[in-house]
């Protein structure tokens, strides 16, 4: 059954799907983690267990978990860190993280050439090319480094952290000549602007979160990437995501799951069109992915009642 939710489906059916999974490639805000980014609250915003007592659960299960991020190096340690993970992809691809406690990783740069040996981050390969000075002084007020762009534990390695709104034909024109082959990517909208802040967006533009990333950068072939270099077999895994960056995964995957609010995604019609190894889970963002791993969890220990 094409894209139904998870409770449409019988027994059988989910542990066909299920019963093999044995990696979750999740994405984190809007999906596993609740308001605020808390993973000790409901979709509601109310308290709960819940999500702590489903990854004890997976993790006693034998299934891993690992987070597909946009987030940094630094913000992503620290995350895994605290909820016992031991592995994750950041910078929407860039940076994988094969073994945290080995501190076994790589930058993933897609269709970018990159040599380590050089010296330079391939965010400082983008740097170079001159690209950033251009974005952040053509459009004065309506276009600014993203915050995380600071020094220390905001810093980035892989993209180039941009907010605002332009147009994205023009953007990618600028990337376009820079003699690398960069992609201009919306990551949706902001639902707040952080301070310190040079923007002076006109009355209505919410404006949005952009990265400059290497061509073809994405956390699909990233994925692809981290099960080649850890030996996974793709039939044992499955992914989860609300939003546009996070379909990609879908091809990476045998399963992928959307968490209820991803519905709203403008590309979500077309992309479930196309998948019908994606399913629909209820629930928004957290409480969304508690049902998900829930169901997952029964299949895998046998519990699904037939």
């Amino acid at each position: 059954m094409a894209n139904a939710f998870l409770t449409d489906l019988s027994a059988t059916e989910l542990k066909e799907r299920y019963a093999r999974v044995r990696y979750v490639f999740t994405d984190l805000d809007g999906t596993m983690m609740g308001p605020g980014s808390c993973v000790l609250k409901n979709a509601a915003g109310e308290p709960s267990v819940d999500f702590a007592a489903t990854l004890v659960e997976l993790v006693r299960a034998g299934i891993e978990v690992i987070p597909c991020s946009g987030r940094n190096r630094s913000m992503l340690h620290e995350d895994t860190r605290v909820l016992g993970l031991n592995s994750y992809i950041g910078e929407m691809g860039g940076l994988i993280m094969l073994d945290r406690e080995h501190n076994d990783w790589e930058y993933f740069t897609a269709d970018m050439p990159f040599d380590p040996a050089d010296g330079k981050t391939p965010h400082e390969v983008i740097e170079a090319a001159g690209v950033c000075d251009e974005f952040v002084t053509r459009w004065p007020g309506m276009l600014e480094y993203h915050n995380d762009m600071a020094n220390g534990y905001k810093y980035r390695e892989v993209t180039v952290g941009i907010r605002g709104e332009v147009d994205d034909a023009v953007a990618q024109g600028i990337l376009d000549a820079s003699g690398l082959p960069l992609d201009w990517v919306s990551n949706g909208y902001l639902n707040y602007i952080s301070a310190p802040t040079t923007l002076n967006l006109p009355e209505g533009v919410r404006g949005r979160a952009f990265n400059i990333q290497p061509r073809g950068l994405g956390k699909g072939r990233a994925i692809e990437r981290f099960c080649e270099r850890r030996g996974i077999d793709p039939a044992e895994t499955l992914s989860i995501g609300d939003a546009s960056s996070d379909f990609l995964m879908a091809d990476a995957t045998a399963q992928f799951v959307l968490v209820e609010n991803g519905l709203k995604d403008p590309a979500a019609e077309t992309f479930l069109a196309a998948h019908d190894s994606a399913l629909l889970t209820h629930g928004r963002t957290i409480d969304g992915w508690v049902a998900a791993m829930r169901t997952v969890l029964a299949a895998v220990t046998g519990e699904l009642e037939a």
